[in-house]
């Protein structure tokens, strides 16, 4: 291979990797806000700066892109909760850790969820849209949520509980928790309190609050077990 060729060939790939890059973060935003319908390619290539066959090129097509961004969204849930699920399972592998550790365990899960899901505005307008226009696509999603966050969570619930894991009511009740934190994902509820979005110090009261909801939950159920 000559030198100039060999130049071309690595200097490539960055730049091929950017443009896929720019495509799938445009097509989030494009896709949360107008829906799948209303995204054509010619608007996506405008908005990404790059040639409308690059898209082609990259993806296939309008819907192997919109899988593309849904990949991207799953890759980022594992980087963004892989550690703290892991450090749950390690506390749930553990049968003397004291009850304070489950505590805290289960409330660092539920902080990482309001992390990502709440502050990340772009990503719960793509999910909010998807699970109405096309819910079935966002399996990955769903299956990446059961993996780190809800199969320890309920572990957690239900030693904190002293229930069995198999046990129906404790699945229920973990979904609850863990529900509330969508409360704070949609538009309808920020708009009447009149905020556009939540700041950081907001982000932080919203994890404290759901912390004391699940303890206050957890340890009433206990009680009314024994």
């Amino acid at each position: 291979m000559n030198e100039a060729v060999a130049r071309h060939r690595v200097g490539a790939y960055p730049r091929g990797e950017d443009t896929r890059r720019r495509l799938v973060e445009t097509a989030i935003e494009a896709f949360g806000t107008y829906g799948y319908d209303g995204t054509s390619t010619r608007m996506l290539a405008e908005q990404a700066d790059v040639t409308l066959p690059s898209i082609q090129y990259y993806f296939g097509s309008k819907e192997g892109l919109y899988r593309a961004a849904i990949e991207h969204i799953v890759a980022a849930m594992d980087a963004r909760l892989t550690p703290v699920s892991a450090r749950s399972r390690a506390v749930l592998a553990n049968s003397k850790a004291a009850r304070a550790e489950l505590h805290a365990a289960l409330g660092d899960l539920l902080d990482a969820l309001v992390s990502l899901v709440v502050s990340g505005s772009t990503y719960k307008r793509f999910m909010g849209r998807a699970e109405i226009e096309r819910g079935a696509a966002l399996a990955p999603v769903h299956d990446a949520m059961r993996r780190l966050v809800l199969e320890p969570a309920i572990g957690l619930v239900a030693r904190l509980t002293g229930h069995r894991v198999d046990h129906k009511p404790t699945a229920l009740r973990t979904l609850a928790l863990v529900g509330q934190v969508s409360a704070f994902c949609h538009v309808g509820p920020r708009a009447a309190l009149g905020l556009a979005d939540f700041d950081d110090d907001q982000i932080r009261t919203i994890q404290s609050l759901l912390r004391q909801h699940a303890k206050a939950v957890l340890d009433a159920a206990r009680e009314a077990k024994s």
